[in-house]
């Protein structure tokens, strides 16, 4: 008996070394300005981990079968009809983290396309305005003997080329917009939406380029720091390693004594 209580002990021991890692995770639904409220009967498979269904308060927990802490979350498929991921950028970046709650933000996909509808609209507004400015100062110019019909017809076609040219980049920037969570801006986003709002989408565009490029070298920097403090603790994960071989070469050594 004593032999098998060991035994089982030495199996506990190295199977906490394998333990699966867990993630936890609350699905809330955004709501505009008003608070988030969670959002139940989600469906969500990840990679490595099996299917699980959001509860009354949006929470569920995946279980992964080989991925461990700080390895990356890759979404399969989001089950919730009329609904999508409102916090891409978070998800794109979602690491395992068995201790932290992570926020799958989803929205109604007709209250998201509204939204982008809504920005678009007022921006396009704004530079069909400029355009016909532009022609107009152009063709000002030309009556006032400035420029030659050549000349003319080379400034209008550059005009026209530039509102193009800003119309294609419009829905990429207008999605991303439609994205910041309006209950929690930061003051730099604050000033981004109330350029959008106001139709200076170009100024709104320059702005939201700024704060990405703060964020990147922030973030940059916060992994700078991270791999510093990995190499510190790096002897302590060998030593984990190490330790976890050796509960399982004792449990090999006493199997092969109980059968000699």
């Amino acid at each position: 008996m004593k032999r098998l209580t060991f035994v089982a002990a030495l199996f506990a021991l190295a199977l906490g070394a394998f333990a699966q890692s867990t993630q936890p995770v609350q699905i809330l639904e955004y709501n505009g300005k008003d608070s988030k409220t969670p959002l139940k009967g989600v469906g969500l498979t990840v990679n490595n981990a099996g299917a699980a269904m959001s509860d009354d308060q949006g929470l569920l927990t995946l279980s992964f079968r080989t991925l461990k802490a700080g390895d990356a979350v890759v979404l399969r498929r989001l089950e919730k009809a009329g609904y999508e991921v409102f916090n891409q950028e978070a998800v794109e970046q979602w690491t395992v983290a068995p201790q932290q709650t992570f926020q799958l933000i989803l929205c109604r996909s007709d209250r998201f396309r509204a939204l982008c509808d809504q920005y678009n609209q007022v921006a396009s507004e704004s530079y069909a305005r400029q355009l016909e400015k532009d022609k107009a100062r152009i063709r000002a110019e030309r009556e006032a003997g400035k420029l030659k019909e050549a000349e003319y017809q080379s400034k209008l076609q550059a005009v026209q080329d530039q509102y193009d040219e800003q119309l294609e980049n419009l829905d990429l920037y207008v999605e991303k917009f439609a994205r910041f969570d309006l209950s929690e801006l930061s003051e730099a986003e604050q000033n981004i939406i109330a350029l959008v709002q106001e139709g200076k989408i170009d100024d709104a565009i320059l702005r939201y380029e700024q704060m990405n490029l703060l964020g990147q070298y922030q973030t940059q920097s916060r992994e700078i720091k991270q791999i510093n403090s990995a190499q510190d603790s790096l002897s302590v994960i060998r030593q984990n390693k190490v330790e976890a071989r050796d509960s399982i070469r004792q449990i090999i050594d006493f199997m092969e004594g109980i059968r000699q």
